[in-house]
């Protein structure tokens, strides 16, 4: 965009190449004048390339983003933490706090010298076995949700299921019973402060001290605190906003109360000068002084209608007005925070392809303007016009071409398109100026069409070749690569590519979550890394190309197992065969046929994909079944899942019938 620079740089050029051929670099000379001129088309060229991408995309009208994930998508992505998991289970209606805690329960014994895991010590020697990945979730709910606990119990479940890890389960779903906690308490406030509202703040610190609310915030007040998006869309998509991690923090859930930390609630509140006594009283009405404690199985909330809160000024009690509220009931967290979503750009088209022909800014003397030459002229000067018009030619089409190639930028980029063509080029037809006077009637629209062609640049088999690259780069872009063992072709490739990316919020943030075994399996209904196996492999189902996941996890003992007079397992390869783990079943079938011409390569090809793509923290096993094996295996394995659906939803409290047959 520099003209000072690509002028002196062309001079500095022309010296070089034509030596002594050429001595006069001065303005009057018309070779400079024509340098000066394709210089400053090239700065034209430069600035529109300089355009806001927006501006590029929306070239031609349509929906710039089209081909670009939106944040709240992209930069989103499964739960992967136990605070992501409670976040998750905060974003209910009816929720007013979570706590998912790992299970760390003894549930099995190992039995070294028999190789057999049972649900007792006996006989010993026995090691206890403590499974890994189970959740315990315990729930606070609101006022607003009332009794129905069983109601959001399963809400919780079919949520917190939908997203559930690999190697993860939810062993118990819990809505707590509220203790309530009442407090008397007596203080002193100034002369000039307002009885009511202070008595409604201080209940409402009381409440929020003994049972914390988790507020939701709004993209703006994220934004506003200083955090990047990369901060502030870490983590699960929430449909009422944000949860700040210091928010999530805070909330704790109280295993004791104190009165000392009443104390400083209430001295928070503007207008108390002191607290002069506080206590709790016990559902027996015994006093507590100094510390509460709350049942294991409970969560604490204030006792609002028993309560007492005094306030005295200058040594007078001011009794409470009967317009005074008698209850205050903390905001529901999944009503305060607003909408996540981004305000994108607004693209503006910009009519990047349109091409200004050098020939319009040349002096009218030379006569290949639009005034061109009077008819008296001689036909040698008409002839050297038209010689020159066609060298300039060649400039115009080289640089119409490029701004051709700038105004398709959204296809070349796009994991949607179905143009497949990589090279882009547009008449050089323009009023005034008659390009078919030195063009072949054939060839008018495009003079460099048929060479560009002709030397390698276009051609159905090298537009998908080069799409491919350019596919390539938007993999690259998420460090992601899908290569191609030679099982399927070129087009075939291309369409795996593509519906990748199509897919890449998914194949990306969900690459550690499992299937929602409430949901019968299909299409919709599998883990991220099943999805990401089946794209990146090439596995053709048609061909019966074909495997399953197997989370052993999933196969731990269930209620009803203790009954058993028989070992769970017998000739136990190890001590946990549970934890974290998980077995990738293939069918020896399409090219991983026994027979099959390169067998044993295709099937290293996809014991290294799954090496490679399972998570760093499970350890997978990999089998390989005949087809009449797989087959066996393939209805006990779906058998099992219906069993294992029908036993979770009555579990959960879910009916069969809200999530299909």
């Amino acid at each position: 965009m520099d003209y000072a620079f690509l002028r002196r740089e062309g001079i500095r050029q022309l010296e070089r190449m034509t030596g002594k051929q050429w001595t006069d670099f001065n303005a009057h000379d018309p070779g400079i004048t024509l340098l000066e001129q394709l210089c400053y088309a090239l700065t034209d060229l430069g600035y529109r390339t300089d355009y806001e991408l927006p501006d590029l995309l929306a070239n031609g009208g349509g929906d710039p983003y089209e081909s670009l994930h939106p944040p709240a998508e992209i930069l989103t992505s499964r739960p992967v933490t136990p605070a992501d998991l409670r976040r998750l289970a905060l974003d209910v209606n009816g929720v007013k706090n979570a706590w998912v805690e790992l299970l760390e329960e003894e549930t099995l014994y190992h039995h070294p010298e028999r190789d057999e895991l049972s649900l007792s010590a006996e006989p010993s020697p026995s090691e206890p076995v403590m499974l890994k990945g189970l959740y315990h979730v315990l729930i606070e709910a609101t006022d607003e949700a009332g009794d129905n606990g069983t109601q959001l119990r399963a809400s919780v479940a079919r949520r917190l299921h939908a997203n559930r890890g690999l190697c993860e389960d939810f062993a118990e779903i819990e809505v707590l019973e509220p203790q309530l906690v009442q407090v008397d308490a007596t203080m002193e406030i100034g002369p000039m402060d307002d009885a009511v509202q202070i008595r409604f703040e201080i209940i409402r610190k009381l409440a929020d001290e003994i049972s914390p609310p988790v507020p939701f915030s709004s993209l703006e007040k994220m934004l506003e605190s200083g955090k990047s998006f990369d901060e502030i869309f870490d983590g699960p998509r929430l449909e009422h906003g944000f949860i700040p991690d210091e928010v999530l923090e805070n909330a704790t859930r109280r295993i004791a109360i104190n009165t000392s930390d009443l104390i400083h609630a209430i001295m928070d509140v503007k207008g108390v000068r002191a607290v002069n006594q506080i206590q709790i009283v016990r559902e027996d009405g015994s006093k507590v002084l100094s510390s509460f404690r709350v049942a294991s199985r409970k969560v604490a909330k204030l006792d609002i209608k028993r309560s007492t809160i005094t306030l005295m000024r200058e040594g007078k009690v001011i009794p409470p007005r009967a317009e005074e509220p008698t209850a205050v009931l903390a905001p529901s967290s999944a009503s305060s925070g607003g909408g996540n979503s981004l305000a994108l750009p607004v693209g503006r088209d910009r009519n990047v392809g349109r091409y200004w022909s050098v020939r319009h800014h040349l002096p009218a003397l030379y006569g290949v303007g639009e005034l061109g030459l009077p008819a008296s002229a001689p036909p040698e000067r008409k002839a050297q016009a038209r010689q020159l018009e066609a060298y300039l030619m060649f400039f115009d089409q080289l640089m119409a071409n490029y701004l051709a190639q700038l105004a398709h930028v959204k296809e070349l980029f796009s994991y949607d398109s179905p143009e497949t063509r990589t090279y882009f080029t547009q008449s050089l037809s323009q009023s005034g100026l008659d390009f078919g006077a030195i063009l072949p009637p054939q060839n008018e629209s495009n003079v460099l069409s048929k060479s560009l062609e002709a030397s390698g640049g276009t051609g159905a088999d090298r537009d998908v070749e080069r799409k491919n690259r350019f596919l390539n780069h938007l993999l690259a872009r998420f460090a992601e690569e899908i290569d191609d063992p030679g099982t399927s072709s070129v087009e075939g490739l291309t369409q795996r590519k593509q519906a990748f990316l199509r897919r890449y919020p998914r194949l990306s943030g969900a690459r550690g979550t499992s299937f929602n075994y409430f949901v019968p399996p299909g299409e919709n209904n599998r883990a991220g890394l099943e999805e990401r196996l089946r794209l990146k492999l090439g596995l053709v189902e048609e061909n019966g190309e074909s495997f399953f996941i197997i989370e052993h996890i999933l196969l731990r003992p269930m209620e009803g197992d203790n009954q058993q007079t028989v070992p769970l397992l017998a000739a136990a390869a190890s001590r946990d065969p549970y934890s974290l783990q998980l077995s990738f079943v293939f069918a020896e079938r399409g090219r991983f046929k026994k027979d099959a011409e390169s067998n044993e390569e295709a099937k290293r090809l996809v014991e290294q994909a799954v090496r490679m793509e399972t998570p760093a923290h499970l350890t997978p096993y990999i089998r390989w079944m005949a087809n009449a094996e797989f087959e066996l295996f393939q209805a006990a394995y779906l058998g099992w899942l219906e069993e294992l659906r029908a036993y979770s939803a009555e579990r959960f409290n879910v009916g069969l019938e809200e999530l299909g047959s």
